[in-house]
Order: structure tokens, then C-alpha cells, then sequence
């Protein structure tokens, strides 16, 4: 077990400072980039270092053990140019020390124009009907407190991404862990992300995941907690993302976040100052709970997602 963190921890501080190679930008399975569960969106995804609710296997399975009782959530992501999908999480704590959770994420769009060049004319087109492309992963979380300062977490996800005719799967495991520091207010979580490989291809070529690593801080003040995430993705440069909760009257929470790679958004538009803004709220009634987020991107849109958990 120890030899598994060491390995991790090397992962993460090792991998990350190698430049960005010629291979940026074609790994597949893209979606797996898009963050899912409204709590941690509204943050601005700074939610890597909190993780103690049941979508932390989307975050860091390492935080699983926080969550003491059976808890369902079921997630709908409204996302750009009609683009749509869910996730959903079942949380099962097996002891005092261990947590493990079934998960799965889903996003698509269908009627997508297939064109080609017309063969009378290379300057028009002509439609050839409709496609559509889908991506599903299924996956299975473990969470473990090893100590009282150290939690170690794991996920082993399946993956299938469809465009048109075409389909690749593939398999793929997130190894985190998450540490109590000596200050009883401060929790840091470091993540690496989606060490795989492509079971079945595309056509002839072998194509790369979309690595991932990060090490987020969460320091627990008396009405909320401050989070803050250093985020590389392998193919693109480092980044920040800053969230902020509170509990304002009884169960009615809110949420801001902001990301620093807004500027990758900006096109010269009037509402370029709204992109990595993030926002959202939670309520709960009974044994339920209702969370919403709305993440901007300045003139390419906003993301919107809504969930509902029950505790059972």
C-alpha cells in the first residue's frame, strides 16, 4: 500500500512539469474533461481537496470515507450546442474505515448534419442525413482511511465513446488521496486521473486518454469552507480555480467559484468578464437534498446542471 502512494505522489509532481508535446489536444475520450456534479461546479471544480459527499468518486474517491450513511444522487448537465447528460452515484460504506461507490456519466447529442464535399462543385456540400456521438462510463469507487491524517481512494472506470458508426472503449483508473494536516481546518487532496488504455480503436490507431492531475486545498471556516485547486491536464497548461460555500439560513446554501483559465474563453465579446464565473446554490427537504450550478464561459454559453440525492 505504501509503495502505491510513493508511486502516486511521484506521478503527480513528475508528470505535470513536462512541456507540452506536439500530441496536445488528441486524446480521446474528451468527456471525461467535463465535470459532473452541481455542488463542485458552482465552486469552479475547486472541489478536489473536499470531496465529502456522494459524487466524490467524480472528484477524489479518497474522500469517499466522509460520507457515513447509504446516499444516492442522481446529476442532468445541460452542456453546449445541444449537447446533454447525467451522472449518478450510489454511495455504500462497508465500515468505519471504508467507503465504496458504483458510479456512471453520460454525454450526448443526436441529428448532427452529415455533410460532404458535393462531387459536381468542391466549393458546395451536400447532406448525407444525420449522426450522432455518445459517451458512457461505468465505474466502481473504493475509498479507505489509512490513518488519522491520510485517506487513500481509487476508481476503475470502463469507458465507450460512439461517433456515427464509430466506437472505441476503453478502461482507465484515478488513484488519489486525500490528507488531514496538522491544522484540524485544512484537508488537501492530490489526484491523478485517467491512467488507461484504449481497449478497442477507432480505426488503425492507438489513441491516449486525457491525463489529468491536481492537488486541492479545503480550509473549514465557522459558517462555510474556502477551496482552491492547482489543476494540469497533460496536454494543456496549469491552472487555478478558487471556490467559496456557505450556509446562509438553515439549509439553503450558496456557492461562487472562478477559474483562472477564463482568458482561453475570451473573444473580444462584452460579456468576456463573466467567463470562469461560477455559481450556484443547495437546499435539502426531508431525507433529500437539491443542488444547482451554472458555470459561464463567457460568449460560448453557460453550463447548467441540477441534481437530486436521497439519504437513505
Amino acid at each position: 500500500m505504501k509503495a502505491i502512494l510513493c508511486i502516486v505522489i511521484v506521478l503527480l509532481f513528475v508528470q505535470p512539469i513536462f512541456a507540452i508535446n506536439s500530441n496536445a489536444g488528441t486524446s480521446a475520450f474528451n468527456f471525461l474533461k467535463i465535470p459532473i456534479g452541481p455542488r463542485g461546479s458552482a465552486m469552479a471544480n475547486a472541489f478536489q481537496g473536499l470531496s465529502d459527499d456522494e459524487l466524490a468518486p467524480f472528484w477524489n474517491p479518497a474522500g469517499l470515507p466522509q460520507v457515513k450513511n447509504k446516499k444516492l444522487e442522481i446529476t442532468y448537465l445541460n452542456y453546449f450546442v445541444g449537447f446533454n447528460g447525467g451522472a449518478a452515484s450510489f454511495v455504500l460504506p462497508l465500515s468505519e474505515k471504508s467507503t465504496m461507490a458504483i458510479f456512471s456519466k453520460f454525454v450526448g447529442v443526436g441529428d448532427i448534419p452529415k455533410t460532404d464535399i458535393a462531387p459536381d462543385d468542391p466549393d458546395d456540400y451536400i447532406e448525407l442525413g444525420t449522426y450522432g456521438t455518445y459517451d458512457v462510463l461505468l465505474g466502481l469507487s473504493y475509498g479507505e482511511i489509512l490513518s488519522e491524517i491520510l485517506n487513500w481512494g481509487i476508481n476503475i472506470k470502463f469507458i465507450s465513446e460512439t461517433i456515427d458508426e464509430y466506437s472505441s472503449q476503453a478502461i482507465a483508473v484515478d488513484i488519489c488521496i486525500l490528507h488531514q494536516t496538522p491544522n484540524p481546518k485544512l484537508k488537501i487532496g492530490i489526484v491523478a486521473k485517467n491512467f488507461g488504455k484504449q481497449l478497442t480503436k477507432f480505426d488503425s490507431e492507438q489513441e491516449k486518454l486525457p491525463l489529468f492531475f491536481a492537488v486541492g486545498f479545503a480550509y473549514h471556516m465557522n459558517n462555510g469552507v474556502l477551496t482552491f485547486d492547482l489543476n494540469k491536464p497533460l496536454e494543456n497548461d496549469f491552472y487555478g480555480a478558487f471556490g467559496f460555500e456557505t450556509n446562509i439560513r438553515d439549509n439553503l446554501i450558496l456557492r461562487v467559484g472562478y477559474r483562472s483559465n477564463a482568458r482561453d474563453w475570451n473573444v473580444g465579446s462584452k460579456i468576456d468578464f463573466l467567463s470562469g464565473i461560477s455559481a450556484g446554490f443547495g437546499f435539502g427537504w426531508k431525507e433529500y437534498h437539491f443542488d444547482y450550478a451554472i458555470n459561464s464561459f463567457g460568449e460560448l454559453g453557460f453550463i447548467h446542471q441540477l441534481s437530486v440525492g436521497y439519504n437513505f
